[in-house]
């Protein structure tokens, strides 16, 4: 991730903030009113004092002057209170509009973007880092103008009501560039460090959670606990280092502000100078003070943000989008596929297919087998262009698949996987995906066309039966069919199969093959089979082993050939009569 200088991430913050510009413009203008109100009320007050008016006990002249001092206490609180209020308002629709490009961004990257970057860190950008942005609006752009503001209108003021003591007050403001600027270095370090260890933590939680069943089977609950204590303890580390330079940096603040008034009494008394004036003075060196105090204050939340922002742009910049060059759109397709001299690497490390060459004309169903890591799966992926091949060609009806526009190309493949993933909702939400095209009575007239709608039926609720995160509630087998139903609802001219009987039981394995035989009719099918069995009836079988076609042909030719696919068959026979 390439590092980015504070001014360019404030500047593309600015922009994106910029889609709200008409509330920019209004809370500048609440900002104006603020210090204009807030500077004259030491005026009002040094006028009251040095007119005599108190000493006088004239309540006449008083109370106008108490109605006004009322007044804008009030008018400040309100203006407060909506300067604080729309930059808010400002800040969560920004950042509301930067989740939802981040989002965008990272559903349509390619998927080696995320075999090499740890899920729990991308939901820290997405998440947390997104939230902390919202500070650099809050804390940032609106409020340090205003706060700026005011210490020009407060200079102002002060030069207005005595030039002598407004010099020695002009001397804070160097001295507290000099001391914003130490701390701010310092609170980058720590926020990043904040940062890094929050991002390892909900990775690492992410992470076990994901896989609790094997840390209990293999008994690693107290090593994986240990592990994440000294995680958890790093980041308290750095969450106190930040917790320090806050807490040594106001009393800093305090000191010196404390030190300014004092050098005004001690000058105002040695040079008999007005007392509403030293009132006035003694006003304005805290309101000097507080804008001074709160930009440093909010330049450290603001470094949180920009921390944050940093990495968050930082995944909006990876160009790890699917390149989308095709321009080739169709409504339907043959469905004829060919692989030629098709060589593919998932790194740069090992080759994965070592020159794959076949043909699966139309209608045809195609069944590849092989030993784990033959390299079977991964034709699915190219074919469905979750990765890009590092040479060859892939043509589907004589076109490259590159020719092809990316998602007219996808809408037009089936795919069943052996791994089934269920998102956490009803067995409906599950199989529409959210298409309002796709009815409940139309699901159900597929499910009852491919027999499924009896298993559905039995469910508690049906087709509102709620299914837990990953599909966990309801059995592999289950599964598995939800998987086939939610492939031929969308009625696709390509099907592919991967390992879709493995791991499942008799029953369910029964209801899975009559699926397989009606939805594979009539359309180019790919089946990865793991059980042999399950596909002697294929118009033709290609046999895989590292990486390259050792044999191909139909069930009985190669067991004819008596080689490769006829010890694997005949292997798996025994295992099965064992058993």
């Amino acid at each position: 991730m390439k590092e980015q200088s504070t001014g360019t991430i404030l500047k593309r913050l600015f922009k994106i903030g910029m889609k709200f510009r008409s509330w920019f413009i209004f809370t500048l203008f609440i900002s104006i009113l603020l210090a204009v109100v807030s500077v004259y009320r030491p005026f009002l007050t040094m006028n009251v004092v040095d007119d005599d008016i108190i000493k006088s006990r004239d309540f006449s002249k008083l109370m106008p002057h108490i109605y006004i001092l009322i007044a804008l206490v009030f008018a400040e609180s309100i203006l407060n209170f909506f300067l604080v209020y729309f930059s808010n308002f400002i800040s969560q629709n920004v950042i509301r509009d930067i989740r939802e490009r981040l989002y965008h961004k990272l559903i349509y990257f390619k998927t080696s973007f995320f075999d090499k970057t740890p899920i729990g860190q991308l939901v820290t950008r997405a998440v947390s880092d997104v939230e902390t942005i919202s500070t650099v609006y809050t804390d940032g752009f609106l409020m340090v103008f205003g706060d700026v503001l005011r210490i020009v209108f407060v200079l102002v003021a002060m030069f207005l009501v005595n030039v002598h003591l407004s010099y020695i007050s002009l001397a804070i403001l160097p001295l507290m560039v000099v001391i914003t600027r130490f701390f701010q270095k310092r609170l980058k370090k720590a926020f990043g460090d904040e940062r890094t260890w929050t991002a390892t933590q909900n990775s690492f939680v992410q992470e076990r959670l994901s896989g609790m069943s094997i840390i209990q089977v293999f008994n690693r609950q107290d090593a994986e606990f240990k592990k994440f204590d000294d995680i958890n303890i790093s980041l308290k580390s750095a969450l106190l280092r930040t917790v320090y330079i806050f807490s040594l940096f106001f009393p800093v603040v305090e000191l010196i502000s404390s030190v300014f008034i004092g050098l005004i009494l001690f000058y105002g008394g040695y040079i008999k100078i007005f007392p509403g004036e030293i009132i006035a003075f003694i006003q304005y060196i805290s309101m000097l003070i507080r804008p001074l105090r709160q930009i440093a204050d909010r330049f450290n939340n603001i470094q949180r943000g920009l921390v944050g922002a940093e990495r968050v742009l930082g995944v909006m910049d990876e160009n790890f989008e699917m390149p989308n060059l095709g321009k080739v759109s169709k409504d339907t397709f043959d469905g004829k596929i060919e692989f030629k001299d098709v060589y593919f690497s998932y790194d740069e490390k090992q080759e994965v297919l070592k020159g794959i060459s076949f043909k699966v004309n139309p209608g045809e169903t195609v069944a590849i087998v092989g030993a784990t890591g033959a390299g079977k799966s991964t034709i699915i992926s190219l074919i469905t262009r979750l990765y890009d091949i590092n040479s060859g060609k892939i043509l589907l009806d004589d076109v490259n698949l590159k020719d092809y526009e990316l998602y007219n190309l996808r809408e037009h493949i089936g795919v069943v996987l052996q791994d089934v993933f269920l998102f956490h909702g009803t067995v409906f939400e599950n199989l529409s995906f959210g298409d309002e095209s796709v009815t409940l009575e139309k699901i159900k007239a597929v499910a009852k066309d491919i027999e499924v709608d009896d298993f559905i039926e039995s469910l508690p609720g049906g087709y509102d039966f709620v299914v837990s995160e990953r599909g966990s509630s309801i059995s592999l087998g289950q599964r598995q069919l939800l998987s086939f139903l939610r492939a031929y609802l969308s009625d696709p001219k390509i099907l592919i199969l991967d390992e879709a009987t493995s791991s499942v039981d008799i029953e369910s394995e029964k209801l899975i093959q009559k699926a397989t035989e009606k939805i594979t009719k009539n359309r180019t099918s790919i089946i990865i089979a793991h059980r042999l069995s399950t596909i002697v009836n294929a118009d033709k079988i290609i046999v895989m082993d590292d990486g390259k076609i050792v044999e191909a042909g139909t069930h009985i030719e190669l067991l004819a050939e008596n080689g490769y696919y006829s010890k694997l068959y005949q292997g798996q026979l025994k295992v099965e009569e064992e058993v």
